[in-house]
């Protein structure tokens, strides 16, 4: 079992606190926003966690270097100003025939939330959940009659069930399927594809269509812009979750 941590992006809705620095490395509370990550993870639970890299590299492999963890793999990918269907690649590259989970850096989750969805992997799982309010920037899903598995997904939805929020599962008797939709992916989204195309690809043929897991009230936090720090910085001090 594998994790693929995605952190090679820039950040650019951050301004001045990323010019320099990926946005893993943003600090929230004081603390990188990538170690929020890590204390999330049950971290004997993955034989190995892949963190890509790519904005600022150097920078976020001396501190994920400098953290002692056995089971950590850190890699580069340098073509991170496109999708970052690319910089998932850059890690499904390094191995085969194993289940593995998908993130992005840029969420805060809290550890009871991990235990509740490593009881819920199947197949293609897609976390997600139904309480919040979701905005133009949020990626919408769209379910079918049975309430669980996924129709569409895509931020553009106007019709949708619930919210995607940034996890995916995959088995290793999915791997293939996987594998072979993220480069349908990229044939039909092009250089700009993002992990969530591959979703919605996989969703379009019954047999290895996704599912999700919902994941609603534990309460968690997206770092994507100023006013998603603030939150996160206020949140995190009040949610029991966290505490």
């Amino acid at each position: 079992m594998r994790a693929i941590v995605l952190a090679a992006g820039t950040g650019s809705r951050l301004g001045e606190m990323t010019k320099n620095k990926t946005k893993g490395m943003v600090r929230v509370n004081g603390k990188p926003l990538i170690d929020y990550l890590f204390e999330f993870f049950e971290l004997d639970f993955f034989d190995e966690i892949i963190v890509v890299g790519g904005f600022a590299f150097d920078e976020l492999n001396s501190h994920l270097s400098g953290k002692n963890i056995d089971n950590i793999k850190i890699l580069e990918n340098k073509d991170y100003l496109k999708g970052n269907i690319f910089t998932l690649i850059t890690a499904l590259k390094t191995f085969a025939h194993d289940s593995f989970l998908i993130t992005n850096v840029d969420h805060i989750y809290p550890k009871s939330m991990f235990q509740r969805m490593k009881q819920s992997l199947y197949k293609i799982t897609a976390m997600c959940d139904f309480d919040r309010t979701l905005g133009l920037d949020d990626m919408k899903v769209k379910l079918l009659a049975d309430k669980k598995t996924i129709a569409h997904i895509s931020k553009q939805l106007t019709d949708f069930d619930c919210g995607y929020i940034g996890m995916t599962y995959v088995d290793k008797s999915m791997e293939i399927a996987y594998r072979d939709a993220a480069y349908k992916a990229i044939e039909r989204y092009g250089e700009k594809a993002v992990v969530e195309n591959i979703v919605q690809i996989l969703a379009e043929n019954p047999k290895v269509a996704p599912v999700i897991c919902d994941l609603s009230g534990f309460g968690w936090y997206e770092v994507d812009d100023e006013n998603d720090l603030i939150k996160a910085e206020k949140g995190l001090l009040q949610n029991q979750n966290f505490n």
